[in-house]
C-alpha cells in the first residue's frame, strides 16, 4: 500500500460518518466513499487493468472521485479528461497516453473510448461487500498514480507521468497550507483535465473536510459562482484570477480561504476579495505536480502579487542561461526538484530529456550535489523576504485563464484545413485590465473569407480556451531574411477596428437591453457598433458565457457554432425577441 492511499485512508477511518463528497442532493460519507472505490478498484483487477492507464471518462460527480480513488486503489494510473472537449482531442489522448481501459457510469464506452476496456463505477456501496479484495499492497510510491496532459508544440498532447510518491507529498501539504480542517467545505469547481482539481480532492479527503461538487450550471464564471458559494456554505476554494475577477464581489460569512493559481495574480481587479477574504497565491507546472511554490497570504497593493515560498520537500533555483545562479534579488529561470517531480513524459523521450535536466546545484546545507530538476521556463526573481515573482515566460508558451497552451497545437490544428497554408498564433495583450490578454491567429490561406469556416473548425478539435478570438486571414505571412515567419511583424500590426456601418448601428436598438449590457460587458464595447464580438475584444470564452446567458435567459438554444458562424448583433436579432420584450 503507498503513503498516498495510507494517508487518505487514515482520514477516512477518522472521520467515516463524517460527508466526504456531495453533489446536490447525492452525498456519500466517507465510510460510503472508500467502499464504492474498493468495489471499482476489485473491478479494475478483475479486468486486468491494475498498473495500467485508465481514462476517468466522467463529469466532475462523487462518480469521478471514487474512480480516481479505485484507480489508485488498484495500482492503475488515472487519466483525468474532460469529457465535454471534442471527441477528436479526447480520442488523442487516450493514443497517447496507450489507455487500456475507461472508466463510465453504465459499463459502455463512449466513442470516442469505443476499442477500450469499459469498467462502471460503483455507486450502490452498501449493497454488497467487493467480490475480492483489494490487493492494494502491490501499489508502491514510484507506481504512476495520475497521466495529466499538457499543450504539446508537435500538436499532440504530452503525457505527464505522476507517481504516488509525488501525489503523496501533496496531499500532506495542501491541507497544512491552506490550514484545513474537518469543519471546511471545499469548492469542486476546477475542470477535471487540470491537476489543480486535485488541491481540491486533497484538500478535503486529507483533511477530513466535505467535497462540495459544483453543478455545470454553477461553473460559468460570474454571479453563479457566488451563489453557489453561499449556496452551500462554502469556507475555501480555488480558482483563476481571472475566474474570481469575473465574480461579482459578495459578502459570504462562510469563506475564510481563497487560493488563486494557474496564472499571473494582478491585485488590483480583485481588490475587494483580497481586502475582505484571506487570499493565498499558488504556483506550480503540471511536472511538478499541482503547486511547488505558495504564498499564504496576499496583500492588498503587491503587484504583481507573489507567488510564494516552496512547499515542504520542494527545492527551487533561480538559473541564468549556463545554469548558474544569479546575484540576489536578479531575474532568471526558476528549476524545481525534489518532492513532487513528474517521471517524464510517457513515450517522449527527447521532451523528457530536454525539461527534466541532471545538474551540480547547491542543496541543503550549501553542498553542491547532482540533482534532478525540472526546468519550467517561467522567468522569476526573489524579493529580500524570500519570496518569488512571476515575471512571465522564457519561451513562447502561452497561459490564457489558467490553460497552458502551445501556439503550435493551435496552428497545427488550423494547418489541418483545406486551403489554410500557413498559421501563427499570438496573445495580444487588451487595455481591459492587467494581464487581460487574447489569442489573435494569423493564417496564410486560398480564401480571403476562411475566419467563420476556421473557427468552427477550431471549436471542434480545441478546448474552447484555446479558439482564437480574432483570426486574421492572409495571401502569405510576412518573412524574415532567414526565412521564417516573421513573428514580431505580425505581432506589431495594430488590432483590427470593429465593422461599422449605419445600417449596422441600427441592429442594436432591436436587441434586449440585457444582450446590450452583456455584450458592453464581455467586450468593452458597446453592441450599437454592430461589430463582430471577437474583434470587438471578446473571445471564446466570453462568447461562451454571452452564449450560456442568453439560452438561460430567453429559453433558446443558440450554439457556439452558429454564433462562431456570425458574431455580430445582426445574428441575435434574428433568434431573440426585441428590446421592448426584456
Amino acid at each position: 500500500m503507498s503513503e498516498l492511499t495510507r494517508l487518505l485512508q487514515a482520514t477516512a477511518a477518522a472521520h467515516p460518518r463524517r460527508v466526504a463528497v456531495a453533489e446536490q442532493n447525492q452525498v456519500y460519507t466517507y465510510q460510503e466513499l472508500w467502499s464504492a472505490a474498493a468495489a471499482t478498484a476489485s473491478r479494475l483487477q478483475s479486468a486486468g487493468l491494475g498498473g495500467r492507464p485508465v481514462l476517468l471518462g466522467l463529469p466532475p460527480s462523487p462518480r469521478w472521485i471514487i474512480g480516481l480513488l479505485s484507480a489508485w486503489l488498484s495500482g492503475a494510473a488515472a487519466v483525468p479528461v474532460d469529457v465535454t472537449h471534442p471527441s477528436a482531442r479526447l480520442s488523442q489522448i487516450a493514443t497517447a497516453c496507450t489507455a487500456a481501459g475507461v472508466l463510465t457510469a453504465d459499463g459502455h464506452p463512449p466513442q470516442w473510448a469505443a476499442a477500450l476496456s469499459p469498467v462502471p463505477v460503483d455507486d450502490a456501496p452498501d449493497q454488497s461487500p467487493p467480490a475480492a479484495p483489494v490487493q492494494a499492497e502491490a501499489v508502491g510510491e514510484e507506481t504512476v498514480g495520475c497521466i495529466w496532459h499538457t499543450s504539446g508544440s508537435t500538436g499532440l498532447p504530452k503525457p505527464v507521468l505522476i507517481s504516488h510518491r509525488a501525489l503523496a507529498s501533496r496531499a500532506t501539504a495542501i491541507p497544512r497550507l491552506a490550514r484545513l480542517t474537518p469543519a471546511d467545505r471545499i469548492a469542486q469547481l476546477t475542470a477535471p483535465c487540470f491537476d489543480a482539481v486535485l488541491w481540491e480532492v486533497f484538500g478535503a479527503l486529507a483533511a477530513g473536510a466535505r467535497l462540495q461538487i459544483a453543478a455545470p450550471s454553477d461553473r460559468t464564471p460570474g454571479e453563479a459562482l457566488t451563489r453557489f458559494l453561499a449556496r452551500y456554505d462554502i469556507t475555501a476554494f480555488t480558482c483563476t484570477p481571472t475566474h474570481l475577477a469575473a465574480a461579482p464581489f459578495t459578502e459570504l460569512p462562510a469563506l475564510r480561504r481563497i487560493v488563486c493559481g494557474g496564472e499571473a495574480l494582478h491585485p488590483a481587479p480583485l481588490a475587494d476579495w483580497i481586502s475582505r477574504y484571506r487570499m493565498s497565491n499558488a504556483y506550480g507546472p503540471t511536472e511538478a505536480c499541482v503547486d511547488a511554490v505558495f504564498a499564504e497570504h496576499i496583500r492588498p497593493g503587491e503587484d504583481p502579487a507573489p507567488i510564494g515560498c516552496p512547499l515542504p520537500g520542494v527545492l527551487a533555483w533561480i538559473l541564468d542561461e549556463q545554469h548558474q545562479p544569479v546575484a540576489e534579488g536578479q531575474p532568471g529561470e526558476l528549476y524545481l526538484g525534489g518532492q513532487g517531480l513528474a517521471e517524464g513524459y510517457l513515450e517522449r523521450p527527447q521532451a523528457t530529456e530536454a525539461a527534466f535536466l541532471h545538474l551540480d546545484l547547491l542543496a541543503a546545507g550549501g553542498r553542491s550535489a547532482r540533482q534532478r530538476v525540472y526546468r519550467t521556463g517561467d522567468r522569476v526573481r526573489q524579493r529580500p523576504d524570500g519570496q518569488y515573482v512571476f515575471l512571465g515566460r522564457r519561451d513562447d508558451q502561452l497561459n490564457l485563464g489558467g490553460v497552458r497552451l502551445e501556439p503550435g497545437e493551435v496552428e497545427s490544428a488550423a494547418l489541418r484545413l483545406d486551403g489554410v497554408r500557413g498559421a501563427v498564433l499570438l496573445a495580444r495583450t487588451l487595455d481591459a485590465g492587467p494581464g487581460r490578454a487574447r489569442l489573435e491567429l494569423h493564417v496564410a490561406a486560398d480564401d480571403p473569407h476562411a475566419g467563420p469556416q476556421l473557427r468552427q473548425h477550431l471549436a471542434q478539435v480545441l478546448p474552447t480556451a484555446a479558439v482564437p478570438a480574432v483570426i486574421h486571414v492572409h495571401a502569405a505571412l510576412p518573412r524574415t531574411a532567414s526565412g521564417k515567419t516573421d513573428r514580431r511583424a505580425l505581432a506589431e500590426l495594430p488590432p483590427p477596428n470593429s465593422p461599422t456601418s449605419s445600417a449596422d448601428q441600427s441592429v442594436a436598438p432591436e436587441l434586449p437591453d440585457a444582450v446590450c449590457a452583456w455584450w458592453a460587458e464581455l467586450t468593452g464595447t458597446s453592441a450599437e457598433s454592430g461589430g463582430d464580438f471577437f474583434t470587438c475584444g471578446g473571445d471564446s470564452l466570453s462568447a461562451l458565457l454571452l452564449i450560456q446567458r442568453i439560452n438561460e435567459t430567453y429559453g433558446t438554444e443558440i450554439t457556439l457554432d452558429a454564433f462562431y458562424a456570425d458574431p455580430t448583433p445582426r445574428f441575435l436579432t434574428t433568434v431573440l425577441p426585441p428590446r421592448s420584450s426584456s
